[in-house]
């Protein structure tokens, strides 16, 4: 079977058979044929499996040529793949519709990004707090107690390590 989104590329009917010799010669070399049989058909799975990866991936560079702004139609033009469907149909094989979708929206102008923060989170000066939050969490008391620490207040810091002191050795009585 022909897959549309390949065509212009052609392989020799030689660089088939030594891929085949190359990948598959444990199951050729295969004296039993119901063995060779099978582990034939197992590798010609695997193979289809590998062919549908490959797929994937072409998808996705090609998500990554619109994500970095080149045209759905310069992108069709410059794979050889001549329509605009057929770079759709990889990049959804890929998984990667909503990303190309993401990059192509245009930006929020940056006036009403700040207007929509500021509608989100009403600042009441009364109860803000002083300290800006962070995803940080501080240890509650029992916590620091469990570490060894006191309850409250700075955790106390080790002294810096002293240099050692060079060690002399007596000399041995001759």
């Amino acid at each position: 079977m022909t897959d549309p989104t390949t065509e212009g590329y052609t392989v020799a009917p030689e660089e088939v058979e030594a891929m085949v010799r190359n990948l598959c010669a444990y199951a050729l070399g295969e004296p039993d044929p119901m063995q060779r049989y099978e582990d034939l058909t197992y590798q010609q799975v695997l193979f289809d499996g590998i062919a549908a990866a490959l797929r994937r991936e072409r998808g996705r560079a090609l998500a990554d040529l619109l994500v970095s702004g080149m045209p759905v139609a310069e992108v069709a033009a410059k794979t050889h793949l001549a329509a605009e469907a057929r770079v759709r149909k990889l990049i959804s094989l890929a998984g990667e519709t909503e990303r190309v979708k993401a990059a192509a929206r245009p930006p929020a102008p940056a006036k009403a990004v700040k207007a929509a923060k500021a509608k989100e989170q009403p600042v009441d000066e009364t109860t803000a707090s002083p300290v800006p939050a962070t995803d940080k969490r501080m240890l509650t008391s029992a916590e620091r107690i469990a570490l060894g620490l006191p309850a409250d207040g700075p955790i106390p810091r080790a002294e810096p390590a002293k240099p050692a002191k060079p060690v002399r050795r007596r000399r041995a009585a001759a």
